[in-house]
């Protein structure tokens, strides 16, 4: 979660990404960072994380290869 809700501030979610790189990219790591892109997503129809959306969508599509609607 603490990645994701980084991705506004690109200086701090690649400093999240190299400082937790261990734990990010195992499976277990991504798949906790898709679980953590689709609770925001599907809060983003909830009227949350308006400004999040794009880069959430963005995000999703570089590590599925679907982009969410």
């Amino acid at each position: 979660m603490l990645y994701v809700n980084s991705l506004r501030v690109p200086a701090v979610a690649t400093r999240i990404r190299t400082e937790f790189a261990d734990v990010l990219d195992t499976p277990a790591g991504r798949i906790g960072e898709q679980v953590a892109l689709a609770e925001m997503l599907q809060a983003v129809g909830r009227d949350w994380y308006r400004e999040l959306a794009p880069l959430l969508r963005r995000r999703a599509e570089e590590v599925t290869g679907i982009l969410p609607r």
